[in-house]
């Protein structure tokens, strides 16, 4: 986003522009959460996406308007063997892009679009063109209100059914239809997928739910991510719902640019917990560096006479493990700490996270601010 703040600046000084940012125009990125996607070089960017780019940056006055000539989609072939793998990444955000450029924001409407895009696909099916097609997947969004949770599903075209199983097995014709929210009591693997009246048509929807005792509670930043990473809220820390383990660029992954963060999970009362676990992206190829140490504080009830600090006090913790080279865990655990009292209960846990700082010299990105991307906090 260093570019995309750097063009803006350039349109203040009346230069022409034409606007690219990787969060909407990166046609190497990848353009579904389905983990069977093929190999790309990271981020999340999917047509929706890149549909709602408007190119006219809000920042800029009417007169500086004038100085953006259009927008750009982007991709370069690293992990990209071949020209049907080429056309596999561009289409259809290309057509996306297209209509961006093409259209007056108030005449976009993406459900129309994407009800045109399924007709389309008969074009470029007779053109050989080897397509994305992820019209027919489903996407879930946990819901929370007063600590009661469910998980809505959707897709694309609104035509569709969606059918869904609760029990780990893969969803066919005789599965449930989904209507209204799914309650979600406990861990739950959700799968789901579109059908018409004969067959599937889009590829099966996979959701694990990690229950634990942060999830619907309270949570507050003392920063707020970068607004290009920010697509879940706050709330994605703590939804039960871990990131992608291939790409930082969903919804589930918080981006912070250059700056330290503080978390404070507030758990509504005082319960016993066993243990605190986080985890971060770690790509310096993509100026995503993990902390080498970050600060855990639980405490109690917070006035002078119940600040439990001798119960539990601060720890400074150490990567535990590596699954994934772009995968870092740190985790503190309570209950087997011979310096605390294994029944000590908390309301209140901070996170003190700290950013790397500036990329040294002979690293990607050397000079620029590093990034800090955070996903689930397991609180057990």
């Amino acid at each position: 986003m260093a570019r995309y703040e750097c063009a803006i600046e350039a349109v203040k000084q009346l230069h022409d522009v034409i606007l690219t940012p990787g969060s909407h125009c990166y046609f190497d990125h990848y353009q579904s959460n389905n983990e069977n996607e093929p190999l790309a070089i990271g981020g999340l960017l999917q047509l929706e996406k890149v549909y709602s780019f408007n190119p006219i940056p809000e920042e800029l006055t009417e007169e500086e308007k004038q100085y953006v000539l259009g927008a750009q989609g982007n991709v370069w072939t690293e992990y990209m063997p071949n020209s049907k793998k080429v056309e596999y990444m561009v289409f259809p955000r290309m057509l996306a892009m297209s209509e961006v450029v093409w259209s007056k924001v108030e005449n976009k409407d993406y459900e129309e679009f994407v009800t045109r895009l399924e007709q389309f696909h008969n074009r470029l099916e007779a053109l050989d063109i080897n397509y994305a097609n992820h019209l027919y997947e489903v996407d879930g969004k946990l819901q929370s209100e007063n600590e009661s949770l469910s998980y809505e599903l959707k897709t694309t075209i609104k035509d569709k059914t969606i059918r869904y199983t609760v029990d780990g097995t893969n969803p066919t014709l005789q599965s449930e239809i989904y209507s209204e929210y799914i309650k979600i009591y406990t861990n739950t693997t959700i799968k789901a997928a579109v059908f018409n009246s004969e067959k599937q048509l889009g590829t099966t929807f996979t959701q694990e739910l990690n229950y634990h005792k942060a999830v619907g509670k309270k949570i507050t930043l003392s920063v707020e991510p970068h607004k290009s990473y920010n697509a879940g809220g706050k709330e994605a820390l703590i939804n039960s719902i871990s990131g992608s383990n291939k790409r930082y660029g969903d919804k589930e992954w918080l981006g912070f640019w250059g700056d330290d963060v503080e978390i404070t999970i507030d758990l509504g009362k005082e319960i016993e917990i066993n243990s605190i676990e986080i985890r971060f992206y770690n790509a310096p190829g993509s100026w995503i560096y993990t902390p080498e140490l970050i600060e855990i504080l639980a405490e109690g009830e917070l006035d002078e006479t119940k600040l439990q600090m001798e119960s539990l006090p601060h720890e400074l913790l150490l990567p535990i493990r590596n699954d994934n080279t772009s995968l870092k865990y740190f985790k503190k655990d309570f209950a087997f700490d011979n310096k605390i009292l294994i029944d000590s209960k908390v309301r209140y846990i901070r996170i003190k996270v700290p950013n790397y700082g500036i990329i040294p010299e002979g690293k990607q990105g050397a000079g620029n601010k590093a990034w800090t991307f955070i996903d689930e906090i397991i609180v057990n």
